[in-house]
């Protein structure tokens, strides 16, 4: 049995409205400008306290868009059960994968984060 649950909403930017997005999401969400990114900076955690969902920005090099990550504790697990929802594995990425849901957008299947509430949720029925 293995459990999952949605982690983070990922806003996925082009490098040169990186910084910009992040400074409106910032504002948009309510929370703290973070400090500039670096050079070499992919992501900027956006996180409100009163919310179990972190809102991430990140620089691609092409589609930008939004998009889901869930989190599991058995990435093959999951995977299968989206699949078996009607998903389909788009590529893998290091230690996630990337899927599509059956209209074509794009989300994401990560380990745990480590943050305690993947614990918390009722494991799937295998």
């Amino acid at each position: 049995m293995h459990r999952s649950r949605l982690t983070a909403i990922v806003i996925d930017c082009l490098p040169e409205h990186f910084e910009s997005s992040v400074k409106f999401w910032a504002a948009a969400l309510g929370v703290p400008t973070p400090r500039r990114p670096t050079a070499g900076q992919r992501y900027v955690h956006l996180k409100r306290p009163d919310s179990d969902v972190d809102v991430l920005v990140q620089k691609v090099e092409h589609d930008p868009g939004m998009h889901l990550d869930i989190e599991t504790d058995s990435l093959a697990a999951e995977v299968e059960r989206l699949e078996a929802a009607g998903a389909t594995r788009k590529r893998k990425v290091k230690r996630w994968w990337v899927m599509r849901d059956p209209s074509g957008h794009a989300f994401c299947v990560v380990r745990n984060q480590g943050k305690g509430l993947l614990e918390q949720q009722e494991p799937w029925p295998e």
